[in-house]
């Protein structure tokens, strides 16, 4: 499948521009990348540089079966809570430091991400270590980045650690090379697990933030949230005034939630609608807010009072902090366009959004992954939002799974993949089918939370790049590349190389998905090799832990994602803490890949 050209051409050229321009735009993120990735697809069928037969061969990629799969096989084990089964005891443990705290929750975060898709992982542990942070006076941000860091070290361990191995085995088989063994990467990717939880225990510890928190930001500026309904009685003067007019919309350190009326909530905006009697307000306040008010303006919440407002009940409103998941339906939705107040009964306050708290004016924006939003409700409605998987709630107490006593039949069916795929007794795609079937029929997890698991935009996503590889060898891209890569290079020696793709790599992966990464390169670095004639395997190793070390940035990784927001963290942060962690592990890639594969 090697190109056989190393001259220019037009549809060289074509390809190497729409690689650019698919580059910038997946960084600019005005359209998803998975849509990014399918139109340069499309615009590869239309100029005949791939017929449509080899454009949709990529949907039969062993790589986007498998990948697929392992996210049903984590849903499976959260759903059954095998993962959170450990951070309830976790809970129990007292720590007297952070350094305690992370000495003990990194490794086992590290071990567990080697074995099940680090995505989930994080999602489980969050809310335990932002519960951990609360309880020994901590702010999150001392830990959640080592979380992220540490889920992935453990990826890098296995086969099955992070999809971004998968793809590379799969795209090394596609190109005559024999695939990546379960455990082949293991003893490079525990001694860099090992050196990186030993700096962020060390130097790391000492560069990690305080940064607040959107909830912290409030409840430093207010106190205690209440919840009362009252209702506009016979006479009173708020009848035809819009909610604008009246005192209630200066109400400080107070908010009306919505307003019900004839026995259903107003979907007209709060500022517009004109108050009618018999209409019910859900209003949130202070109790000094309320008391200000009555004696500034003479409102009262009591029977008879003079602005006729009746107070039906007070139950404790909760704040709570939220990230928007990678597989969340209200991605891509405006505050507005969700109407969370009708939809889910309460109301957005804040949005965190690439280091920035956002208080005002965010109803239009459009919510993407990673934002953390602030909400404020009963506890009715907050607990409702554990079961709804658009919600990744940073509660002090994680939701409870449904299905706990088929725990052990989960782990059963994760370990039998492992065990099968080390003894090779069939390709991982297969295995990782079966087991994904397995978790199913056995009720670990409900086909349609199965379905949902999915992350689909990642799936398409795989299938743009691949199209996109597929195009870069027909065309001679890669080996083009790669020719011109040995001219530069290839008179240093093999192993200047190797630093040189790793570098590269871990670069790439700073902007980009690490999948999309992994797929263009590793065609690349198999020309590279075979020009140089040296074995392809350290090339290939170095594209593999490359991919995985994305330190310096909160958006080539979608753990580093995640706790970007929940964390309060600035990208400042990730480049700080980061950028050494990812110089630290070029050198010892540099010095150790030709060690364990020998040129």
């Amino acid at each position: 499948m090697l190109g056989r050209t190393t001259r220019m051409t037009w549809q060289i050229a074509f390809v190497f521009l729409l690689l650019l321009a698919t580059f910038a735009a997946m960084v600019w993120e005005k359209w998803s990348v998975d849509v990014v990735a399918l139109g340069a697809v499309g615009l590869l069928i239309v100029v005949g540089i791939l017929t449509p037969a080899e454009a949709f061969s990529v949907f039969a990629n062993e790589a986007v079966i498998t990948v697929a799969c392992m996210f049903v096989l984590s849903a499976g084990l959260e759903f059954t809570g095998a993962i959170d089964a450990i951070g309830d005891r976790l809970q129990k443990l007292g720590f007297k430091s952070d350094i305690a705290l992370l000495a003990v929750t990194l490794p086992l975060v590290a071990g567990i991400s080697a074995f099940v898709n680090n995505t989930p992982v994080v999602v489980v542990f969050m809310p335990i270590m932002i519960s951990l942070a609360a309880a020994n006076g901590l702010a999150p941000s001392r830990l959640l980045m080592p979380l992220s860091f540490a889920a992935i070290f453990g990826g890098t361990c296995t086969l099955i650690g992070t999809s971004t191995n998968i793809l590379v085995s799969s795209t090394a088989v596609a190109f005559e090379q024999p695939p990546l063994r379960m455990f082949e990467m293991t003893g490079l990717g525990a001694i860099l697990g090992a050196v990186g939880l030993i700096y962020l225990l060390t130097i790391g510890r000492k560069l990690l933030p305080v940064r607040e928190t959107l909830s912290s930001i409030l409840q430093s500026t207010e106190s205690r949230q209440y919840l009362t309904e009252a209702v506009v009685a016979t006479g009173s003067p708020l009848i035809g005034k819009r909610i604008a007019e009246t005192p209630l919309n200066a109400m400080r350190h107070s908010r009306i939630l919505d307003i019900t009326r004839d026995g259903e909530a107003l979907a007209t905006p709060l500022n517009k609608v004109v108050l009618r009697h018999g209409d019910r307000l859900r209003i949130t306040s202070v109790l000094s807010g309320v008391m200000a008010m009555k004696d500034e303006h003479g409102l009262e919440f009591q029977a008879g009072g003079q602005l006729g407002l009746e107070t039906l009940g007070m139950q404790k409103a909760r704040i709570m902090e939220s990230v928007i998941g990678p597989n969340s339906e209200l991605s891509g939705k405006t505050i507005r366009q969700i109407n969370f107040r009708q939809r889910f009964g309460i109301l957005i306050l804040a949005v965190h959004r690439q280091g920035r708290n956002l208080r005002e004016n965010f109803e239009d924006v459009e919510l993407d992954f990673g934002d953390t939003i602030l909400m404020e409700g009963t506890e009715t409605a907050i607990e409702k939002l554990r079961a709804d998987r658009n919600f990744l709630l940073l509660a002090a107490a994680p939701a409870k799974p449904r299905r706990r006593r088929r725990r052990w039949l989960a782990l059963a069916v994760v370990a039998a993949l492992v065990v099968l795929a080390t003894l090779n007794a069939l390709p991982i795609s297969a295995l990782a089918l079966i087991a994904a079937v397995l978790m199913v029929i056995t009720g670990c997890v409900p086909a349609e939370d199965a379905y949902r698991a999915i992350s689909w935009k990642v799936v398409m996503l795989i299938i743009g790049t691949l199209a996109l590889g597929l195009a870069l060898d027909r065309t001679g891209g890669a080996s083009l590349l790669a020719h011109e890569m040995i001219q530069g290079l290839g008179g240093l020696g093999p192993s200047v190389v190797i630093s040189a793709i790793f570098a590269l790599t871990s670069l790439l992966t700073t902007f980009l998905s690490n999948n999309a990464v992994a797929v263009l390169l590793t065609p690349i670095v198999i020309n590279a090799a075979q020009e140089l004639g040296v074995d392809p395997r350290p090339f290939i190793m170095a594209v593999a832990f490359g991919a995985s070390a994305s330190f310096a940035s909160p958006v080539g990784y979608q753990t580093n994602t995640l706790v970007y927001g929940a964390g309060g963290y600035r990208f400042s942060d990730f480049v700080k803490i980061g950028l050494p962690l990812n110089i630290l592990f070029w050198i010892l890639a540099t010095w150790l890949i030709p060690v364990f594969w020998p040129l």
